[in-house]
């Protein structure tokens, strides 16, 4: 029996083959927890506790503990959907990388474009997911403006405040001569360690990495055991990424200095200049509600219901004479502990 290869199960066994963006917050601080089948993310809010264990005489019963509150919440997810259409003419011409004098048939033509589109629009989705990481580390919300009317237009705001407040600001900037970088630190520490968070990992905007470096004071402090300066390390962790060293408490420090395409159009750094970000690897949750789509045409029409990350969907457009296809992606980004990690402006 011959595979449609342009059926959505096809299509999702090849997404699973395509190469990935490299999105490096989201790798970074994000667990992806999968698909969940409720079309909103209920996850469990709550603060840690110190509280310790009670002294008992010998002999003697033990002591009942209270157990600490949390609440239960719950989420919308944000439908993210890049679309590309294949008409008649994209099929007659030359494609992109296509010999000049290429014998390939508008058929061959359009499975050849519909690989690039595949692995382009999943790139696109992924970049959103980082955006959106971006935005719950810096802010402590989401704010998500929905387009209608195939893009044409931006409808209202989707909003969500996890009541974060975790941010510091030294005393003196970072790139002046009487900073205090390692006490900054260690207050940035205080700050994390308060609410019950860890600090495995920072990540900086290139001119809080300059600066820092350039600090006589901050850089006598550093520990040489922890640092191999000689050390060959070519993991590829994305564009725009750089692997600093170890500080002296063993925290790894990246600079960062990726950048994307904003709603309104603009290239913006995806971390503002003069931003620091310290905090554990996982302490965000990635969670996809579920895709649901009409496929197959005329009376067969029905509705197909995917628990995946991400559903592609081809159909025609009989009047237009074009083809076209969709990834649709539903995700949705919660913390783990709102108070588990800082973020700085330093400069």
């Amino acid at each position: 029996m011959a595979i449609d290869i342009y059926s959505t199960r096809a299509q999702l066994a090849a997404l699973e083959l395509m190469p990935r963006e490299y999105t490096f917050l989201y790798d970074t601080f994000c667990a992806d927890m999968g698909a969940v089948e409720d079309d909103k993310a209920i996850y469990d809010f709550k603060k840690g506790s110190r509280q310790m264990a009670p002294v008992v005489h010998p002999g003697t019963g033990g002591v009942v503990m209270g157990r600490d509150g949390f609440e239960t919440r719950e989420i919308g997810f944000c439908t993210v959907a890049p679309e590309r259409i294949i008409t008649n003419p994209d099929l007659q011409g030359r494609a992109f990388g296509e010999r000049v004098l290429g014998a390939m048939t508008p058929e061959q033509r359009e499975k050849k474009m519909l690989a690039r589109d595949l692995t382009e629009m999943r790139q696109a989705v992924q970049r959103r997911r980082e955006w959106m990481a971006r935005s719950v580390i810096l802010t402590g919300g989401l704010s998500v403006f929905r387009y209608t009317n195939e893009g044409r237009d931006m409808k209202t705001t989707l909003f969500a405040d996890y009541g974060f407040t975790n941010k510091y600001t030294p005393a003196t900037a970072w790139n002046q001569a009487a900073a205090k970088i390692d006490y900054d630190m260690h207050k940035i520490y205080d700050l994390i360690y308060d609410g019950l968070g860890i600090v495995d990992v920072m990540v900086m905007a290139p001119d809080v990495a300059e600066a820092m470096m350039s600090n006589s004071s901050y850089i006598k402090n550093f520990d040489g055991h922890n640092i191999d300066m000689g050390e060959i390390n070519t993991k590829y962790r994305g564009q725009g990424v750089r692997f600093i060293g170890w500080n002296s408490d063993g925290v790894e420090m990246y600079s960062f200095s990726g950048k994307f395409i904003d709603d309104d159009g603009q290239v913006k750094p995806i971390l503002p200049g003069g931003t620091l970000i310290a905090g554990g690897r996982g302490m965000l949750k990635c969670l996809h509600g579920p895709v649901t789509q009409v496929e197959e045409p005329g009376p067969n029409a029905k509705h197909v219901t995917y628990i995946k990350k991400e559903a592609p969907l081809r159909y025609g457009s009989i009047d237009g004479n074009a083809i076209k296809n969709r990834l649709t992606s539903c995700p949705t980004i919660v913390p783990f502990n709102v108070d588990g990690w800082c973020v700085a402006n330093v400069l």
